[in-house]
């Protein structure tokens, strides 16, 4: 049985497309750039800022510090409001608590975004770490993951990683860590897109968490 839970932020715990896309759009519009549609967010949301100006509009890389720089101030004035969390996220996380599972969240995300959220939603005591990035690192999932493991006294054998798409499928597998496919996030869409990946299991809701882990 498994003792700890991990979790990614962007695309498992929260829907913060909105946010990010507007961060992203407006900060790109001020350099002259056309914006981008909601769909071309697949595959960017929860990766790092510099990953995400390179895919979605091809900057340089004066350019793009210039639009992390900005996309920050952004975010932290608006963006990182402009989110919802997932419908029965809540439950599952009191559930798993309840049964004696540790909780943490590894992300991209900065570390100050990623906090202030958790607080604003009444969640940040649910989790027992939370892993992010700074500003001026971007440490990668799998670094992320073992910092979990580190900062809770658990094993990575004794761990599982929940997420919804490649980077945390691949980080997981980097490190040996078992991988919950979450296919109502940004990442995976359907059972077929993770076929390619070691995946432990495919959670279609938020209310199937708990089983899935508790089969583990």
């Amino acid at each position: 049985m498994k003792k700890l839970v991990i979790f990614g932020f962007d695309g498992t715990l929260a829907d913060t497309a909105p946010g990010i896309l507007y961060c992203f759009n407006t900060t790109a519009v001020a350099m002259g750039y056309e914006p981008v549609e909601h769909s071309a967010l697949y595959g960017v949301i929860g990766t790092p800022l510099e990953y995400g100006f390179k895919t979605l509009f091809n900057m340089s890389d004066d350019e793009i510090e210039y639009a992390v720089k900005n996309y920050s101030k952004l975010y932290s004035q608006k963006g990182k409001e402009m989110f919802t969390v997932y419908d029965g996220i809540y439950d599952a996380l009191r559930e798993l608590k309840k049964s004696g599972f540790k909780l943490a969240i590894a992300t991209q995300k900065h570390r100050m975004f990623t906090t202030d959220m958790l607080e604003n939603y009444d969640a940040a005591d649910v989790f027992d770490a939370v892993c992010a990035t700074d500003v001026g690192t971007n440490l990668t999932k799998s670094h992320l993951l073992l910092q979990a493991c580190e900062q809770t006294g658990v094993s990575v054998e004794e761990s599982v990683l929940v997420g919804d798409g490649t980077i945390e499928a691949n980080g997981a597998e980097e490190i040996g860590m078992d991988f919950l496919a979450v296919l109502y996030g940004w990442g995976f869409r359907t059972k077929e897109e993770t076929e390619k990946y070691k995946c432990s299991g495919i959670v279609a809701a938020p209310a199937e968490i708990v089983p899935r882990v508790l089969a583990l």
